[in-house]
């Protein structure tokens, strides 16, 4: 394997509106696809059927199996989805002849229900479209940190206030345009920003009524990322008072 630094990546972002968790080596994207065209993937699930989720154990028992496969195939370990009990691994690796090798490996497994199957993927469509984020995605774990820090102000994540969003444009009127299409979404627009020594330069600010729950906060700030992405505009930040549990804005 040609040498890389992995970077590990995780966020939630749902799957058919169910919850899901993701985990993705960021640093596979600096490698050549062509010596691992074969995507395999490999689901490991709880035996229990009422479970909505995996047990501790379960967990550690899924992460030695895949400790195991990249032991046996050497591949490159892209990540895995886990949703409700079952977590599915993803991996490149050079031929279909390494199914048969992780087969052996997940029939060892009997504390889970293992299985795997492979596919041709030159491309590594799978590592691109679905594991790794976008901007919407990347985003969610940026909200998940600036929650728990205001939480641990003494923020009352359930009380709703002001949440003033901060978006770019490489140009005034893709600004104006991206203006128009959030008010059109619900959103109130602030005054334009103007930042020439931070690109894109062209800014403004948006705002919402809204609780500070991570749900709805991913929601919002997705949401305004799909919107500005028409008109190459980033999200850059956001900001909302701490409200104190008694219901005070800080």
């Amino acid at each position: 394997m040609p040498y890389y630094t992995a970077q590990w990546f995780e966020y939630d972002w749902p799957i058919d509106g169910r919850p899901a968790r993701f985990a993705v080596d960021l640093g596979l994207a600096s490698l050549p696809h062509e010596g691992r065209p074969v995507l395999l993937y490999a689901s490991c699930e709880s035996k229990n059927a009422k479970t909505d989720s995996l047990s501790a154990l379960e967990s550690r028992r899924a992460e030695a199996v895949c400790k195991k496969l990249c032991k046996t195939l050497a591949p490159y370990y892209a990540g895995f989805i886990e949703t409700g009990s079952q977590r599915q691994y993803y991996f490149y690796i050079k031929e279909r002849a390494g199914l048969e090798d992780a087969e052996r490996v997940l029939a060892k497994e009997h504390f889970l229900l293992c299985r795997a199957g492979c596919t041709d993927e030159p491309d590594w469509v799978t590592y691109r479209k679905l594991l790794y984020p976008d901007a919407a995605k990347l985003q969610t774990e940026e909200n998940r940190k600036r929650i728990a820090l205001m939480t641990a102000h003494g923020d009352n994540p359930a009380v709703a206030r002001r949440i003033a969003l901060f978006l770019f444009f490489p140009t005034e009127a893709t600004m104006l345009l991206f203006s128009e299409q959030a008010r059109l979404s619900g959103y109130a627009v602030g005054e334009p920003v103007f930042t020439p020594d931070q690109p894109p330069a062209y800014g403004v600010s948006i705002v919402r009524i809204s609780a500070l729950r991570k749900e709805e906060i991913d929601a919002l700030t997705t949401r305004a990322i799909r919107i500005a992405e028409q008109y190459n505009g980033e999200l850059r930040y956001w900001e909302a008072p701490v409200v104190k549990h008694g219901g005070m804005f800080l």
